[in-house]
């Protein structure tokens, strides 16, 4: 932060999460804005204290309106603290917990510019040679005017030439095959969990919570979207067979999938 920070001022709104040893995300005030600060006490596991690092590592280089906005980091005689943007109106797992609950399904549109909104920030990452490898509903924000924005850069990784990535990280259901392989991976696997946050979008239930319950027993299939039963375009099947491929090497870019027309014309971004 700037030398005129003064920390002392920020006031304490909500505590939104605790973890381990003290670390804490929580809501302040400061004057009249609101911060979402990440803590982290210097006797944290190295484990804990290396995710902060790596997000203020991250976010520093980023900025696009699809991300979350980063503020700066500032100490204390016992912590390590960064400062977030504030999404008010909390995640995508909650907005879809409530739309299970309810019974309520999404119309093409919203689901197509919650779809878009997502896609957006990823192609930015991938552009600035990252792969977040943790996205999932949780880490998609929704901020006031209903936009969505990336968060959560703990486990993401900035590429270099030539890397290669064996690292199993990341959730479980919204991890590539190759990723929980421990095989070598890229960009593609920020595309499959795309995939699966897509298929949550249209059809209010994870593709492969059967499959996952019965250890991974049934073959795989690229699950069916009910467009018809649901009132969405067969085109959306079409999205959801590019982005669900077990093979990465049959699963396409996030570049090459807005590039098609088909795509462009369920974005409403055709000239």
């Amino acid at each position: 932060m700037n030398c005129q920070f003064d920390p002392s001022a920020l006031q304490l709104q909500a505590l939104l999460a605790e973890g381990c040893f003290g670390s804490s995300v929580a809501l302040y005030r400061y004057f009249d804005q609101f911060f979402v600060i990440k803590t982290i006490p210097y006797n944290s596991p190295d484990y804990a204290y290396q995710a902060v690092l790596k997000e203020h590592t991250v976010l520093s280089q980023l900025n696009h309106p699809r991300i979350i906005q980063y503020f700066g980091y500032f100490q204390t005689p016992i912590s390590w603290n960064i400062m977030l943007e504030f999404a008010d109106r909390g995640n995508l797992a909650t907005f879809l917990e409530r739309r299970i609950r309810d019974g309520a399904f999404l119309n093409q549109h919203t689901i197509m510019a919650k779809f878009g909104d997502i896609a957006d920030g990823l192609i930015y990452l991938h552009f600035r040679n990252v792969i977040h490898r943790d996205l999932k509903p949780a880490n998609v924000l929704i901020c006031v005017d209903n936009r969505l924005k990336l968060a959560d850069f703990g486990m993401s990784k900035i590429m270099h030439e030539d890397d290669l990535n064996r690292t199993i990280v990341g959730t479980p259901l919204y991890m590539a095959p190759e990723v929980a392989r421990g095989r070598d991976y890229d960009y593609k696997s920020d595309v499959w969990a795309l995939g699966i946050i897509f298929y949550e979008l249209c059809m209010l239930e994870h593709p492969f919570m059967e499959r996952l319950v019965q250890g991974l027993k049934k073959k795989f299939r690229v699950p069916r979207v009910a467009c018809e039963q649901h009132g969405l375009s067969p085109t959306m099947q079409m999205l959801c067979d590019m982005m669900i491929q077990v093979d990465p090497e049959k699963r396409w870019t996030l570049e090459n999938i807005l590039k098609q027309q088909a795509v462009q014309q369920l974005l409403n971004r055709t000239d």
